[in-house]
């Protein structure tokens, strides 16, 4: 492989890379708008398209928003998980109560950024879902894969704490 052949499949690479493999996005998500019908939409009427495809940035969260949203494990939840003591991961009734708790209040002291963050966390989307699942098992930090897992935490700084650092991480949602 001589200097120029090395140089040219560079250019090559950075081209497919940067140009190429984007245009095949592009043009993939224009056929989609305009089988939609949305293209057609959003050209006639140019209004419509911040309430089709509203920014992240200009949502604003409010703990209200939120709690409303999850689903809170029930009396029933924690009975039907008492039948279950095969399951390693299962904490007391008690523990459960306490994280959960803990979550709400954390939820209702929280700051908008911190809400977004989340969110983000949670489900991958600052914005939260029509139903947020909530499910508290026994693990060393909270947990996302659409749930909220962890039970052995004795107070809200802790927790608190913990999560903090969960969604800050530099590898989560949206940050990959």
């Amino acid at each position: 492989m001589t200097e120029s052949n090395r140089r040219w499949l560079f250019e090559r690479l950075l081209c497919h890379a940067v140009i190429v493999r984007f245009m095949r996005q592009i043009k993939q998500l224009g056929k989609g708008l305009k089988e939609t019908m949305l293209w057609p939409l959003i050209s006639e009427r140019p209004d419509v398209a911040p309430v089709i495809f509203p920014r992240e940035s200009i949502g604003v969260l409010t703990p209200e928003c939120i709690l409303e949203r999850i689903r809170w494990p029930t009396m029933t939840d924690f009975a039907d998980d008492d039948d279950d003591d095969d399951d390693d991961d299962e904490c007391s009734v008690t523990e459960k109560s306490r994280i959960t708790g803990y979550l709400r209040r954390f939820i209702e002291n929280a700051s908008s950024d911190e809400l977004k963050a989340l969110m983000k966390f949670w489900v991958g989307w600052e914005t939260p879902t029509t139903i947020l699942s909530l499910e508290v098992i026994d693990c060393t930090l909270p947990k996302s894969s659409t749930c909220f897992e962890p039970a052995h935490y004795k107070d809200f700084s802790t927790f608190k704490e913990d999560l903090i650092a969960c969604f800050q991480t530099d590898t989560g949602f949206g940050l990959v």
